[in-house]
Parts: structure tokens; sequence; C-alpha cells
């Protein structure tokens, strides 16, 4: 607004009445002026904030995928951890077991060791078996070879299929020949 313009609104406004009336309009100028350039700044500001926050809700965001894969490859190491600790626990108590196998077994000397781990087989079976609760190793042992030929070697070393089919015009069968080479029955 200028005087010209109050001037043409008001007829016989004097200088002094136009000098008021344009102070008065200036200072509600500036005024809103000041407000404006405080608005601006609050904007430059929030803008400023919201900016920050979008790239914390990134990092945030990409901190949860790196939360997400590290919570899985722990996992992952835990089964493998799991399953190591399992085959330990595992491969341990099958040594015990060979252990009381070979406590039971004494020094008997086993004609072959697919004889030996068949033996074996029978014995870890037969000491799981409910029937044979509290009763000792060797009595297991003992109860599995009775009456079975062939399982151990003999006092002379020479298995016995040697001593009853050498010299006296019998046929060797291929049964005797793998019992020679210390070798179990065929299937």
């Amino acid at each position: 607004m200028t005087r010209d313009d109050l001037r043409g609104i008001v007829e016989g406004i004097t200088d002094e009445q136009l000098k008021q009336i344009l102070d008065i309009h200036s200072r509600g100028i500036g005024k809103a002026k000041g407000e404006v350039e405080e608005l601006k700044l609050k904007l430059s500001k929030a803008e400023e904030d919201l900016a920050a926050g979008v790239d914390t809700a990134k990092l945030l965001e990409e901190s949860q995928c790196e939360a997400e894969k590290l919570r899985v490859r722990i996992e992952e190491l835990q089964k493998v951890i799991d399953q190591n600790e399992a085959e330990a626990a595992s491969a341990k108590s099958r040594k015990e077991q060979e252990e009381r196998f070979e406590c039971a077994a004494g020094n008997a000397r086993f004609i072959n060791d697919f004889t030996k781990r068949g033996l074996l087989a029978e014995f870890l079976d037969a000491v799981r078996d409910e029937k044979n609760a509290g009763r000792a190793d060797g009595e297991i042992f003992e109860e599995l070879a009775k009456g079975r030929d062939n399982l151990f070697m003999p006092k002379d070393d020479v298995p016995s299929v040697i001593s009853s089919t050498m010299g006296f015009g019998g046929q060797i069968t291929d049964g005797d020949v793998r019992e020679i080479m210390g070798l179990g029955p065929q299937i």
C-alpha cells in the first residue's frame, strides 16, 4: 500500500495520518515477515528432522535385515553344534559299548573281523534287551557264543576245516576256502 493508494481511498487525509497508517501497516508487514521467516526455519528444521528420520529408518531396516541374517546363521550354527555333540555322544557311547564287549570277550581271538563285528552287533542288541537287565556282560557274551562253531581261532591257530579236509582225500569247498582266509560264510 502506497500514500497515493490511501489518498484515493480517504479524502482529506493529512501527511501525518498517512505516516501513522503506513507505520502501522509496516509494523504488521514486518511482524508477518518475521512470522513467515520463523515458520520457514521451523519448516526447514522439520524437513531436516524428517530426512534424518528417513535415514534412521533405512538404517534400522538394514539393521533388522542384518539381524535376521545373523539369527538364521546362528540357528544354522547351533544345528551343526547340536549335530556334532550328538555324534560325539553317539561315538562315545559306541566306544563304551565296544569296550564292554572287549571286556566280555576277554582273550578270545576271533576267526576274522567279520565274525567279531557280527557277534558285537548281537551283543549290543542283547545288552539293550530288557530281558538281559541285570545280567553281567560276560554272561551275555558266553550265551551268544555257546554252541557256535568257527567263531574263535583254535588254540593251534589252524582253522578246523583244514584238519578235517586235508590229506584224507576230501574236497575243499568254497566255504572251506573262505574260512581258511578268515572270511565269514558267504550269504
